[in-house]
């Protein structure tokens, strides 16, 4: 039976977030992939590359929107996304009294995938059937088992030693949590040879593969082995944009983080497959509300 989220809980959780944090932001941790965030004030909307994490929230409240949908979650909720995405997030809700506090850790696929064989493996039954509604994001209120496990992510992940040692087996022991409760069946979904999520995620990979390269969508209904038709409804469907919306996001997206490093405009806009550098910097502008030339190195 799942445990209900006590509120001695919760406080233990932002507490550890705070003894962790060294700067407004993202800290990272001991463990690789594994940090914590705060805020102290509002975070105005801005676009990001969300790579595939699990975010348990502490307190405060966020928005991030991909495309159409919004996604809201605040204290007590946790939120999964399981393929790259470009979202613009807003942190809505921060204060000098309640800062925004979130704990973060990244998603290993392979390891997911893993754990689901043998999990089926000794449940010796059919797959569940999963609702038509399938997202690469998913939303919910954890329960006292994850909050208690993202606590105890922190107390490892904040010691070097303990992080080498045991900081496998809770990320394991997470996992393990979250594919077999209330929302376990979309990790299942996204990592098994069935539904439209499998044949999108090869398309994805194809398009972060060649970011240097012009891609169209036929290219990607191929590779998804798809109609154009049938694979442009799958892709919006689960990743909540068109496929060119995300092509151009993820262009965009990553020549920011060349021009961050101290590359030329335009050397990052041919590198990331544009063949004008006027309709790049058109481009760039809108997405960024700033052009190349303002982006800070």
């Amino acid at each position: 039976m799942m445990k209900v989220v006590r509120s001695n809980q919760m406080d233990e959780f932002n507490q550890l977030i705070k003894q962790n944090v060294h700067h407004e932001g993202f800290t990272e941790m001991h463990i690789e992939g594994v940090g914590v965030v705060q805020w102290h004030r509002a975070q105005r909307m801005s676009p990001f590359l969300y790579e595939p994490i699990i975010c348990m929230m502490g307190q405060g409240e966020k928005i991030c929107r991909i495309g159409d949908a919004a996604f809201v979650y605040q204290g007590g909720d946790f939120f999964i996304n399981f393929l790259p995405i470009p979202v613009y997030a807003e942190v809505t809700k921060a204060s000098a009294e309640v800062p925004f506090q979130s704990a973060v850790m990244s998603i290993n696929l392979i390891k997911l995938a893993d754990m689901i064989v043998r999990i089926e493996r000794q449940e010796m039954s059919l797959r569940k059937a999963v609702p038509e509604t399938a997202s690469c994001v998913v939303v919910g209120k954890a329960n006292g088992d994850l909050v208690e496990l993202f606590s105890r992510l922190l107390k490892v992940a904040s010691d070097p030693l303990e992080s080498a040692i045991l900081g496998e087996s809770v990320i394991d022991e997470i996992y393990y949590r979250l594919l077999t409760g209330e929302h376990g069946y979309a990790l299942r979904q996204l990592l098994h040879q069935y539904g439209n999520i499998q044949p999108v995620s090869r398309a994805v990979n194809h398009i972060h593969n060649n970011v240097n390269k012009i891609i169209k969508v036929d290219e990607l209904a191929s590779i998804a082995n798809m109609s154009k038709t049938s694979f442009f409804n799958a892709f919006k469907k689960l990743m909540h944009v068109s496929p060119m919306q995300y092509i151009k996001s993820i262009k965009l997206q990553k020549a920011q983080a060349l021009l961050i490093q101290g590359i030329q405009a335009n050397e990052a806009s041919y590198q990331v497959g544009y063949n004008s550098f006027s309709q790049f910097s058109r481009e760039y502008k809108r997405f960024f509300g700033f052009p190349p030339s303002q982006t800070a190195s």
